[in-house]
C-alpha cells in the first residue's frame, strides 16, 4: 500500500507525480473535444497543470504546446471539409500570429493579475451573446464584414491569447459571428485557424524561453489529436445544434471557475 502512495506523491518525471500523467492525458482528450467545438480547452487543462505543482509559466507553456496541436488538428479537418477559405482568413491569421507572439513575450515579463480578474466577466458577456442573440445561425449575415473592426478586435483577442489564452477560442468565435457576420459552423472552422496562428506563435516563444515540459507536452498532444478529431466529427454532423449550446456552457462554466479562483 505504501508503494502505491509513494507512486502518487513522489515526483519522478519533470517534477510531476506519475499519477498526474494519466489524468492529463484524459483531460487533453476532453479538452481537444471541447476546443474543436467551442474553444475553451484551457478551462479543462490549465487548472490541472497548476494543481500538479508546476510553476505558472511551465503550466502555460506546456498548455500552449498541446493546444497548438489540438487547434491545428481541428483546423485541418475543417479545411479538408471545405469550410475554410484560406485567402479570406490570411490577413486575420497574420494579425493573430503577430499579436499572439507579442502576448507570449509580455506574459514572461509582466504581471497579468488584473487581466485574470477581468476575464470571468468577459466570458459571461460572450456566453450571454450566444445565449440571447437571435442572429446566430448557419447562414452568413454579412457579404462584406467590417474588416477594420474585425482586424482590430482580432489584434486585441490575439494579444490576450498570447498572454493567457484561456477561452480564446470562444472569444474569436464570438468576434467572427458578431463582427465578421459568419454563420456558426463557418465561424468555428475559421476560428480554429486563427487560434492555431496564435498558438503557434506564442508556443515558439515559450519554447525559446525553455518553459515547455516535453514529455508531458507530447503526451497531451496525442490526447488533443484524439479529442479534436472526435469534436470535428460531431460539429460536422450536428452543426449549430451542438456548437451553440456547448459554447454557452463552456463560457459560463469558465466564468464560474475563474470567479471562484480569483475572488474566493
Amino acid at each position: 500500500m505504501s508503494d502505491w502512495l509513494d507512486l502518487l506523491t513522489t515526483p519522478t518525471f519533470e517534477g510531476i507525480s506519475p499519477a498526474f500523467y494519466a489524468l492529463f492525458f484524459v483531460a487533453s482528450v476532453v479538452g481537444g473535444l471541447v476546443g474543436s467545438l467551442s474553444g475553451g480547452a484551457g478551462m479543462i487543462t490549465m487548472p490541472l497543470l497548476l494543481v500538479s505543482g508546476l510553476n505558472p509559466l511551465q503550466a502555460l507553456a506546456t498548455n500552449k504546446l498541446q493546444a497548438c496541436v489540438g487547434s491545428f488538428t481541428s483546423a485541418a479537418h475543417y479545411y479538408y471539409q471545405g469550410l475554410v477559405d484560406m485567402r479570406e482568413s490570411r490577413a486575420v491569421m497574420i494579425i493573430a500570429m503577430l499579436f499572439g507572439a507579442l502576448g507570449a513575450i509580455l506574459v514572461q515579463c509582466v504581471e497579468v493579475a488584473l487581466l485574470s480578474k477581468i476575464l470571468p466577466f468577459v466570458m459571461i458577456i460572450v456566453g450571454a451573446y450566444f445565449l440571447l442573440s437571435p442572429n446566430i445561425s448557419e447562414e452568413d449575415r454579412a457579404q462584406k464584414p467590417h474588416r477594420i473592426f474585425l482586424f482590430a478586435s482580432m489584434a486585441g483577442a490575439s494579444l490576450y491569447g498570447g498572454l493567457l489564452g484561456i477561452g480564446i477560442g470562444s472569444f474569436v468565435l464570438a468576434l467572427l459571428v458578431s463582427i465578421g457576420g459568419y454563420g456558426l459552423s463557418k465561424a468555428l472552422a475559421h476560428s480554429r485557424w486563427v487560434v492555431f496562428s496564435i498558438n503557434i506563435a506564442s508556443t515558439l516563444f515559450f519554447v525559446l524561453g525553455g518553459n515547455v515540459l516535453w514529455i508531458l507536452g507530447v503526451l497531451m498532444c496525442i490526447g488533443q489529436i484524439i479529442g479534436a478529431t472526435l469534436g470535428v466529427r460531431l460539429a460536422l454532423k450536428h452543426g449549430a445544434k451542438i456548437i451553440r449550446p456547448i459554447v454557452i456552457c463552456v463560457c459560463f462554466a469558465l466564468s464560474v471557475q475563474l470567479l471562484i479562483r480569483e475572488f474566493l
